[in-house]
């Protein structure tokens, strides 16, 4: 449809400017928690010789990441969620995929009656159920020091750092979306403050060319800044 054709456009513009920034920066892993249909690999596969974790519950996307990536042995692809405890969740299955969330709405918010009357989601009920895992959990054992960690899950990028108060502060930089539209029973202010906590600093914000959102850049202080 029209509307995907035109999200894809503003989406590749979007992930350039941030490719072209952190493709600067030094880092050895990536890890990509909500991987999609691997916007992420596919701009830093061939860039540096990264180890790449990548999270997509999405059945249907996931069958995708695996045909495409299957046979690269530096891609480690994981078919199930991230978040603030290891249980069974149901996903949302959005028109477009890039809204599929596993968050809860805020059914009040005008913008979320403005997507639903374009994209048609209202009259969309599907819902999978899906596995959910901790960060801590499945990287208890693995080093991720000097790692570039992009979460984007639709509003539920805080349970997923409730699920990593441990290996979380392992991460030098992370990359995480903040929803301007108020269209998920959600708080970015939350997520903030977790991060600040954590020893975390904003050091670079991108805005989606139509400004209903951003994705912010966050680095770790106990890090030496890159310079380029």
């Amino acid at each position: 449809m029209l509307i995907k054709k035109i999200f894809n456009f503003l989406s590749n513009f979007h992930y350039n400017a941030i490719y072209n920034y952190s493709k600067k920066l030094k880092f050895d892993v990536l890890i990509d928690v909500g991987s999609h249909q691997g916007e992420f690999i596919s701009r830093f596969l061939n860039y540096k010789k990264i180890i790449f974790f990548c999270f997509e519950p999405n059945k249907k996307l996931f069958k995708k990441l695996y045909n495409k990536y299957r046979s690269n042995k530096r891609v480690w692809l994981f078919d199930y969620a991230l978040g603030d405890n290891n249980s069974n969740k149901k996903l949302f299955l959005s028109n477009l995929s890039y809204n599929s969330t596993m968050s809860s709405f805020n059914k009040s918010s005008k913008y979320l009656k403005l997507k639903n009357f374009i994209i048609k989601d209202q009259k969309n009920n599907r819902f999978i159920t899906i596995k959910q895992k901790t960060f801590d959990k499945v990287f208890k054992n693995k080093n991720i020091k000097n790692s570039f960690l992009k979460i984007d899950v639709e509003g539920y990028e805080y349970n997923v750092l409730k699920g990593a108060h441990n290996k979380i502060k392992e991460a030098k930089y992370i990359l995480i979306e903040n929803q301007f539209s108020n269209q998920y029973q959600n708080s970015f202010d939350k997520v903030k403050k977790l991060l600040v906590k954590y020893n975390f600093t904003i050091i670079k914000s991108f805005y989606y060319p139509t400004l209903h959102y951003r994705d912010i850049l966050f680095f770790n202080k106990k890090y030496k800044k890159d310079t380029y």
